[in-house]
Protein backbone atom coordinates (compact mmCIF):
# COMPACT_ATOMS: atom_id res chain seq x y z
CA UNK A 1 0.00 0.00 0.00
CA UNK A 2 1.49 3.31 -1.03
CA UNK A 3 2.01 5.81 1.77
CA UNK A 4 3.28 9.33 2.29
CA UNK A 5 4.77 10.61 5.54
CA UNK A 6 6.58 13.68 6.78
CA UNK A 7 10.03 12.18 6.17
CA UNK A 8 9.24 11.48 2.53
CA UNK A 9 7.77 14.95 2.03
CA UNK A 10 10.86 16.59 3.57
CA UNK A 11 13.12 14.85 1.04
CA UNK A 12 11.19 16.09 -2.02
CA UNK A 13 13.46 18.45 -3.97
CA UNK A 14 12.01 21.90 -4.67
CA UNK A 15 13.38 24.29 -7.28
CA UNK A 16 13.83 27.72 -5.66
CA UNK A 17 14.80 30.85 -7.64
CA UNK A 18 17.66 33.00 -6.31
CA UNK A 19 16.64 35.42 -3.55
CA UNK A 20 16.76 38.56 -5.75
CA UNK A 21 14.47 36.84 -8.25
CA UNK A 22 12.13 35.72 -5.45
CA UNK A 23 11.85 39.34 -4.33
CA UNK A 24 11.19 40.49 -7.89
CA UNK A 25 8.45 37.87 -8.30
CA UNK A 26 6.90 38.88 -4.97
CA UNK A 27 6.96 42.53 -6.07
CA UNK A 28 5.14 41.73 -9.33
CA UNK A 29 2.48 39.63 -7.62
CA UNK A 30 2.19 42.11 -4.75
CA UNK A 31 1.60 44.96 -7.19
CA UNK A 32 -1.27 43.06 -8.78
CA UNK A 33 -2.75 42.23 -5.35
CA UNK A 34 -2.44 45.88 -4.29
CA UNK A 35 -4.39 47.04 -7.34
CA UNK A 36 -7.10 44.41 -6.73
CA UNK A 37 -7.39 45.57 -3.11
CA UNK A 38 -7.54 49.22 -4.20
CA UNK A 39 -10.39 48.37 -6.60
CA UNK A 40 -12.21 46.59 -3.79
CA UNK A 41 -11.96 49.64 -1.54
CA UNK A 42 -13.02 51.96 -4.35
CA UNK A 43 -16.08 49.76 -4.94
CA UNK A 44 -16.99 49.90 -1.27
CA UNK A 45 -16.96 53.70 -1.55
CA UNK A 46 -19.02 53.66 -4.75
CA UNK A 47 -21.59 51.30 -3.21
CA UNK A 48 -21.82 53.50 -0.12
CA UNK A 49 -22.37 56.57 -2.29
CA UNK A 50 -25.11 54.82 -4.27
CA UNK A 51 -26.90 53.59 -1.13
CA UNK A 52 -26.62 57.03 0.47
CA UNK A 53 -28.12 58.71 -2.61
CA UNK A 54 -31.11 56.37 -2.67
CA UNK A 55 -31.67 56.65 1.09
CA UNK A 56 -31.49 60.44 1.00
CA UNK A 57 -34.01 60.78 -1.82
CA UNK A 58 -36.43 57.91 -1.28
CA UNK A 59 -36.20 56.89 2.39
CA UNK A 60 -35.29 59.99 4.39
CA UNK A 61 -36.84 62.37 1.80
CA UNK A 62 -34.09 64.94 2.42
CA UNK A 63 -34.88 67.10 -0.66
CA UNK A 64 -38.57 67.30 0.37
CA UNK A 65 -37.72 68.16 3.97
CA UNK A 66 -35.30 70.88 2.90
CA UNK A 67 -37.84 72.40 0.50
CA UNK A 68 -40.54 72.25 3.18
CA UNK A 69 -38.25 74.37 5.34
CA UNK A 70 -37.70 76.90 2.57
CA UNK A 71 -34.19 75.74 1.71
CA UNK A 72 -32.77 74.51 -1.60
CA UNK A 73 -31.93 70.78 -1.53
CA UNK A 74 -28.25 70.18 -0.81
CA UNK A 75 -26.03 69.07 -3.71
CA UNK A 76 -28.80 69.25 -6.28
CA UNK A 77 -29.28 71.43 -9.35
CA UNK A 78 -32.40 73.54 -9.72
CA UNK A 79 -33.98 71.35 -12.41
CA UNK A 80 -33.69 68.23 -10.27
CA UNK A 81 -34.95 70.07 -7.20
CA UNK A 82 -38.14 70.98 -9.09
CA UNK A 83 -39.02 67.27 -9.27
CA UNK A 84 -39.49 67.06 -5.49
CA UNK A 85 -42.58 68.39 -3.68
CA UNK A 86 -42.25 70.78 -0.76
CA UNK A 87 -44.71 69.12 1.60
CA UNK A 88 -45.81 65.77 3.01
CA UNK A 89 -49.18 64.02 3.21
CA UNK A 90 -50.42 61.13 5.31
CA UNK A 91 -50.83 57.69 3.71
CA UNK A 92 -51.85 54.25 4.91
CA UNK A 93 -48.16 53.48 5.43
CA UNK A 94 -47.21 56.78 7.06
CA UNK A 95 -46.07 60.20 5.94
CA UNK A 96 -44.94 60.45 2.30
CA UNK A 97 -44.07 63.29 -0.10
CA UNK A 98 -47.13 64.89 -1.70
CA UNK A 99 -47.87 63.44 -5.14
CA UNK A 100 -46.01 60.20 -4.50
CA UNK A 101 -48.01 56.99 -4.21
CA UNK A 102 -47.70 53.37 -3.19
CA UNK A 103 -47.72 50.84 -6.00
CA UNK A 104 -47.31 47.09 -5.84
CA UNK A 105 -44.37 45.21 -7.31
CA UNK A 106 -46.88 43.45 -9.56
CA UNK A 107 -48.01 46.79 -11.01
CA UNK A 108 -44.44 47.81 -11.82
CA UNK A 109 -42.99 44.52 -13.01
CA UNK A 110 -43.53 40.93 -14.13
CA UNK A 111 -42.46 38.05 -11.86
CA UNK A 112 -41.56 34.64 -13.21
CA UNK A 113 -40.18 31.55 -11.52
CA UNK A 114 -36.74 30.26 -12.35
CA UNK A 115 -35.94 27.06 -14.21
CA UNK A 116 -33.94 24.18 -12.78
CA UNK A 117 -30.41 23.81 -14.12
CA UNK A 118 -28.79 20.42 -13.74
CA UNK A 119 -25.80 20.41 -11.38
CA UNK A 120 -23.48 19.16 -14.12
CA UNK A 121 -23.92 22.46 -15.96
CA UNK A 122 -22.91 24.60 -12.94
CA UNK A 123 -19.22 25.37 -12.37
CA UNK A 124 -17.32 27.34 -9.72
CA UNK A 125 -16.14 30.18 -11.95
CA UNK A 126 -17.37 31.84 -15.12
CA UNK A 127 -19.10 34.85 -16.61
CA UNK A 128 -22.80 33.93 -16.32
CA UNK A 129 -23.96 33.57 -12.69
CA UNK A 130 -26.61 31.11 -11.56
CA UNK A 131 -28.95 32.60 -8.95
CA UNK A 132 -30.57 30.26 -6.44
CA UNK A 133 -32.40 30.76 -3.17
CA UNK A 134 -29.35 32.33 -1.48
CA UNK A 135 -27.87 34.27 -4.36
CA UNK A 136 -25.10 33.17 -6.73
CA UNK A 137 -24.62 29.40 -6.48
CA UNK A 138 -22.17 29.01 -9.36
CA UNK A 139 -21.75 29.84 -13.03
CA UNK A 140 -22.87 28.37 -16.33
CA UNK A 141 -22.81 28.87 -20.11
CA UNK A 142 -26.50 29.47 -20.87
CA UNK A 143 -28.90 32.12 -19.59
CA UNK A 144 -32.60 32.73 -19.10
CA UNK A 145 -32.34 36.41 -18.11
CA UNK A 146 -30.44 39.39 -19.48
CA UNK A 147 -30.04 43.13 -18.87
CA UNK A 148 -30.29 44.47 -15.33
CA UNK A 149 -31.31 41.20 -13.68
CA UNK A 150 -33.19 41.29 -10.37
CA UNK A 151 -33.45 37.92 -8.63
CA UNK A 152 -35.18 37.00 -5.38
CA UNK A 153 -34.68 33.80 -3.41
CA UNK A 154 -37.99 32.05 -2.76
CA UNK A 155 -36.99 29.03 -0.66
CA UNK A 156 -34.64 28.53 2.27
CA UNK A 157 -33.07 30.55 5.07
CA UNK A 158 -32.21 33.44 2.73
CA UNK A 159 -35.59 33.61 1.01
CA UNK A 160 -36.80 37.12 0.33
CA UNK A 161 -33.34 38.52 -0.32
CA UNK A 162 -32.89 40.42 -3.57
CA UNK A 163 -29.85 40.21 -5.82
CA UNK A 164 -28.87 42.15 -8.93
CA UNK A 165 -26.59 41.50 -11.88
CA UNK A 166 -25.89 43.39 -15.09
CA UNK A 167 -25.73 41.08 -18.07
CA UNK A 168 -26.71 37.48 -18.74
CA UNK A 169 -27.76 35.26 -15.83
CA UNK A 170 -29.55 32.02 -15.07
CA UNK A 171 -32.40 32.12 -12.53
CA UNK A 172 -32.67 28.67 -10.95
CA UNK A 173 -35.83 27.02 -9.67
CA UNK A 174 -35.48 28.22 -6.04
CA UNK A 175 -35.49 31.85 -7.18
CA UNK A 176 -37.63 34.18 -9.26
CA UNK A 177 -36.90 36.86 -11.82
CA UNK A 178 -38.35 40.34 -11.39
CA UNK A 179 -38.51 42.14 -14.72
CA UNK A 180 -39.57 45.84 -14.46
CA UNK A 181 -42.11 46.99 -17.04
CA UNK A 182 -39.68 49.76 -17.98
CA UNK A 183 -35.97 48.82 -18.00
CA UNK A 184 -35.09 52.40 -17.05
CA UNK A 185 -36.59 51.75 -13.60
CA UNK A 186 -34.50 48.64 -12.91
CA UNK A 187 -31.80 50.14 -10.67
CA UNK A 188 -34.34 52.13 -8.66
CA UNK A 189 -36.61 49.10 -8.25
CA UNK A 190 -33.79 46.91 -6.99
CA UNK A 191 -32.90 49.40 -4.25
CA UNK A 192 -36.56 49.95 -3.42
CA UNK A 193 -37.00 46.19 -3.01
CA UNK A 194 -33.94 46.05 -0.76
CA UNK A 195 -35.69 48.53 1.55
CA UNK A 196 -39.04 46.71 1.48
CA UNK A 197 -40.25 44.83 4.56
CA UNK A 198 -40.05 41.29 3.23
CA UNK A 199 -40.48 39.60 6.63
CA UNK A 200 -44.23 40.21 6.60
CA UNK A 201 -44.69 37.79 3.69
CA UNK A 202 -42.34 34.97 4.75
CA UNK A 203 -44.06 31.67 5.48
CA UNK A 204 -42.99 28.32 6.88
CA UNK A 205 -40.79 27.56 9.87
CA UNK A 206 -38.72 24.51 8.99
CA UNK A 207 -38.40 25.61 5.35
CA UNK A 208 -39.10 29.36 4.97
CA UNK A 209 -40.44 30.51 1.62
CA UNK A 210 -42.05 33.45 -0.12
CA UNK A 211 -44.48 33.18 -3.03
CA UNK A 212 -44.45 35.17 -6.25
CA UNK A 213 -47.97 36.31 -5.42
CA UNK A 214 -46.92 37.76 -2.08
CA UNK A 215 -43.89 39.47 -3.63
CA UNK A 216 -46.15 40.93 -6.32
CA UNK A 217 -48.34 42.44 -3.59
CA UNK A 218 -45.45 44.19 -1.84
CA UNK A 219 -45.91 47.95 -1.92
CA UNK A 220 -43.18 50.34 -3.07
CA UNK A 221 -43.29 54.12 -2.84
CA UNK A 222 -43.48 55.39 -6.42
CA UNK A 223 -42.02 58.91 -6.87
CA UNK A 224 -42.81 59.22 -10.58
CA UNK A 225 -40.82 58.47 -13.73
CA UNK A 226 -39.06 61.89 -13.99
CA UNK A 227 -37.67 61.59 -10.45
CA UNK A 228 -36.46 58.05 -11.08
CA UNK A 229 -34.83 59.18 -14.33
CA UNK A 230 -32.99 61.92 -12.43
CA UNK A 231 -31.85 59.36 -9.85
CA UNK A 232 -30.61 57.01 -12.59
CA UNK A 233 -28.51 59.78 -14.17
CA UNK A 234 -26.55 59.99 -10.93
CA UNK A 235 -26.67 56.34 -9.90
CA UNK A 236 -25.77 54.55 -13.15
CA UNK A 237 -22.30 56.19 -13.52
CA UNK A 238 -21.47 54.88 -10.02
CA UNK A 239 -22.58 51.41 -11.12
CA UNK A 240 -20.56 51.67 -14.34
CA UNK A 241 -17.42 52.58 -12.40
CA UNK A 242 -17.96 49.66 -10.01
CA UNK A 243 -18.46 47.20 -12.89
CA UNK A 244 -15.29 48.49 -14.57
CA UNK A 245 -13.32 47.93 -11.35
CA UNK A 246 -14.76 44.42 -10.98
CA UNK A 247 -13.84 43.54 -14.57
CA UNK A 248 -10.32 44.88 -14.11
CA UNK A 249 -9.85 42.97 -10.86
CA UNK A 250 -10.93 39.70 -12.49
CA UNK A 251 -8.42 40.28 -15.30
CA UNK A 252 -5.66 41.10 -12.80
CA UNK A 253 -6.45 37.99 -10.74
CA UNK A 254 -6.29 35.78 -13.84
CA UNK A 255 -2.99 37.40 -14.82
CA UNK A 256 -1.57 36.85 -11.33
CA UNK A 257 -2.64 33.20 -11.23
CA UNK A 258 -1.18 32.60 -14.69
CA UNK A 259 2.14 34.32 -13.97
CA UNK A 260 2.82 32.65 -10.62
CA UNK A 261 3.57 29.07 -11.77
CA UNK A 262 5.41 30.31 -14.87
CA UNK A 263 7.66 32.59 -12.82
CA UNK A 264 8.38 30.02 -10.13
CA UNK A 265 9.23 27.33 -12.68
CA UNK A 266 11.52 29.63 -14.65
CA UNK A 267 9.38 29.21 -17.76
CA UNK A 268 8.86 32.98 -17.75
CA UNK A 269 11.54 35.47 -16.73
CA UNK A 270 10.84 38.43 -14.46
CA UNK A 271 11.79 40.82 -17.26
CA UNK A 272 9.34 39.14 -19.65
CA UNK A 273 6.60 39.25 -17.01
CA UNK A 274 7.15 42.96 -16.42
CA UNK A 275 7.04 43.58 -20.17
CA UNK A 276 3.80 41.58 -20.44
CA UNK A 277 2.20 43.62 -17.66
CA UNK A 278 3.27 46.91 -19.27
CA UNK A 279 1.79 45.87 -22.60
CA UNK A 280 -1.45 44.79 -20.88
Amino acid sequence: MASLNQGVIERIPVLIPPLPEQRAIAHILGTLDDKIELNRKMNETLEAMARALFKSWFVDFDPVREKSQGRAPTGMDAETAKLFPSEFVESELGEIPKGWEHRTVGELSVLSGGKQLEREFIVEDGLIPVFGGAGVMGFTMGHNADGFVISVGRVGAYCGQFFAHRGKAWINNNASLIRPNDAHFSEWMFLALKHADIDVIKKGAAQPFVSNGDIANLKLLWPGAPTIAAFSRQFVPLLDAKDANDAQSKTLARTRDTLLPSLLSGELSVAAAVKELVVA
